[in-house]
């Protein structure tokens, strides 16, 4: 049961039998941030998703609506978390990352938990402790677009199973945030899907289907005979300083720190060779608002980038994902990700 103060509304899949003709109208129902509680075939194991941590990402969301609507029974319990609910209905459905003067709520799950976002990140770590699922999958969008690829903060076999579920491409990330899936742990793997990019309806299809198989299956954390997956480890973000500058264009914009080439996210989850040209720079003191550091904190800026002749180059084969062309999400989060190709690795089941 809910309290006044209780920032999340628990709902029971089975008390509920109309979700809405629309997102929009599903959202609208839900009444704020939610857990959506599916009875599986078997009520004594329990797994978990969570979905629209950011409310412009959107394919979470519709796979689970769609499970909803079709009335589909899972074989264990699904808790199913759906937290950023108010985000994606302001002023136009899945426009907003996060709520304008709120933290983005995926760096919202360590303390302080003192503010709207951090109270409800810390009532889903309360759920999930009363639940306790064997495993959460959490699933977003990239802002550009680009396949989809996994991102775990441990690696094993019961985190690439996952992934699995969904796509044969990992990204091991060693950088502290404040996400959910870094509270992962051998007793319940928790990883992040980035399903594609937002919009795009093959990432749709990606999130539903994955979700059938995510609740289908007997064994989620062993990694089927056969399967293939693309390792990447230890990404640097590239980021900008407060008050740093920005654009898209086709040629360097005079006084703007960094000119993005608008195709720059043709490269998503592609290899970007060496002098791969990332952007123009406007002068040296530019080139001091940008920094690539890596989870360890180190800058890999001149390691693996160099400038030219005012060209932000890749001094190294890189592989480039999150490649975002949203201004206001670059400047607030970062532009790209970025890992060298000589830390990938194939493994086989």
């Amino acid at each position: 049961m809910r309290i006044a103060s209780d920032p999340i509304r628990v709902l029971e899949a089975s008390a509920a039998s109309i979700w809405g003709d629309t997102e929009a109208e599903f959202l609208t129902r839900l009444g704020g941030a939610a857990l959506i509680l599916i009875p599986g075939q078997d009520p004594g194991r329990t797994r978990a998703l969570c979905t629209l941590l950011h409310g412009n990402e959107p394919s979470g969301t519709r796979a689970l609506y769609r499970f909803l609507k079709e009335g589909h029974q899972p074989l264990v319990n699904l808790a199913c978390f759906v937290p950023a609910v108010e985000t994606a209905l302001h002023e136009q459905l899945f426009l907003h990352r996060y709520m304008p003067g709120e933290r983005d709520m995926n760096r919202c799950f360590r303390p302080p938990f003192d503010d709207r976002p951090g109270a409800i990140a810390e009532r889903v770590l309360q759920l999930l402790a009363e639940h306790r699922p064997e495993c959460v999958i959490d699933i977003h969008n990239t802002s550009g677009a680009g396949p989809a690829f996994g991102v775990v903060t441990y690696e094993d076999r019961q985190h690439e199973a996952l992934v699995s579920l969904f796509t044969e491409h990992l990204v091991v990330n060693d950088l502290r945030l404040g996400a959910l899936m870094e509270l992962s742990r051998p007793e319940c793997p928790i990883i992040t899907i980035e399903s594609g990019g937002a919009g795009d309806p093959r990432s749709d299809r990606i999130a539903y289907e994955g979700l059938l198989r995510y609740a289908g299956m007997d064994n989620v954390l062993e990694l089927p005979a056969g399967h293939h997956l693309e390792l990447y480890h230890n990404p640097a973000r590239l980021e900008f300083v407060d008050g740093a500058t920005l654009a898209y264009d086709t040629r360097p914009v005079p006084g703007v720190d960094l000119t993005v080439p608008p195709d720059l996210e043709r490269y998503n989850f592609g290899t970007a060779p060496a002098g791969t040209f990332i952007g123009w720079l406007d002068g040296h003191e530019s080139r001091a608002r940008i920094s690539a550091r890596d989870g360890a904190g180190v800058e890999r800026l001149d390691d693996w980038f160099q400038v030219r002749e005012g060209r932000l180059e890749t001094t190294q084969p890189l592989k480039l994902f999150m490649i975002t062309h949203r201004k206001d999400i670059a400047l607030s989060d970062c532009l790209l990700y970025a890992a060298p190709e000589t830390g990938h690795r194939s493994i086989d089941s």
